[in-house]
């Protein structure tokens, strides 16, 4: 789940969107790294980090980190934000051979190790 910011102001003057929040825009003048990331998989062991909290990523911003997920998948993310609940980056698209930006909900992360 990615957390939603309002939208704008609608008609009333009262903000749409359910109050949700959106995952942070990449930071202006920033952007995905200039390189592609490793070429290797890292296995998912049993000493890497398996707790998502507010701080257990913060070690990783501005490095190749590798994701497992919850539903099974696993790529290659820069991560730029770290929330409480959310983590917003850009994750590698091996089949497009390029960065694309990407946020998601802690909970969904089931590991990760940076390097």
């Amino acid at each position: 789940m990615v957390e939603r910011m309002p939208g704008p102001p609608g008609p009333s003057g009262s903000y749409q969107g359910g109050g949700q929040q959106n995952p942070p825009r990449p930071p202006q003048g920033g952007g995905p790294p200039h390189m592609a990331p490793p070429l290797f998989i890292p296995q998912l062991t049993g000493d890497l980090i398996k707790a998502m909290d507010s701080g257990s990523m913060k070690r990783c911003l501005y490095q190749n980190t590798y994701v497992w997920l919850r539903n099974g998948r696993s790529f290659w993310f820069y991560p730029t934000y770290v929330g409480y609940n959310s983590v917003a980056g850009y994750r590698w698209r091996k089949s497009q051979q390029r960065w694309s930006y990407y946020g998601s909900d802690a909970s969904e992360i089931q590991a990760f190790r940076c390097f």
